[in-house]
């Protein structure tokens, strides 16, 4: 069996040392980005963080009976036209 290694793929001890300095500088980046941000955000007066409360979902289910639901009513869509006007009014779905 012969095995290709990294001799065969022709990276050189240079270019290992570029991708180690590569890797190293991007970790640093990051590193710095994040204490950046941490010292920015310690900068920032704290501002007390509100719960919302929110009412509890109602599911619609197969066997509910719409007319006791408040929440959903009918509601008129047609517009006022006037009376010149032949046209028969268009269907109109809301959703």
């Amino acid at each position: 069996m012969n095995r290709q290694g990294a001799a065969q793929l022709r990276i050189s001890p240079l270019h290992v040392q570029q991708g180690l300095f590569a890797l190293l500088a991007l970790l640093i980046t990051l590193i710095g980005g994040q204490q950046f941000l941490r010292w920015e955000q310690s900068q920032q007066p704290e501002t007390p963080h509100l719960s919302i409360p929110h009412p509890p979902q109602t599911h619609f289910s197969a066997g509910s009976n719409l007319t006791d639901n408040d929440s959903m009513r009918m509601m008129d869509v047609d517009q006022a036209q006037p009376v010149d006007v032949d046209e028969t009014p268009q269907e109109r779905w809301v959703f």
